[in-house]
């Protein structure tokens, strides 16, 4: 099991960072359709919390796969 980052509107997208070694806040598109290879995922809630407040996300959804 693990979580990934969806948006809060009425329609789910997710969100997909761009990985390079740096990747900074706010660096991110916004999938229509989830591709789980292209998104990141975490064991726990609070790893997945860590890193939304590191990649400048203010809101988001977790869904759990």
């Amino acid at each position: 099991m693990s979580y990934i980052f969806a948006t809060t509107e009425n329609k789910i997208r997710w969100y997909k960072f761009i990985s390079t070694s740096a990747t900074k806040a706010g660096e991110y598109t916004l999938l229509d359709e989830l591709i789980i290879s292209e998104v990141l995922s975490f064991g726990d809630k609070a790893a997945a919390k860590n890193a939304a407040q590191l990649l400048g996300l203010k809101t988001w959804r977790y869904v759990r796969i």
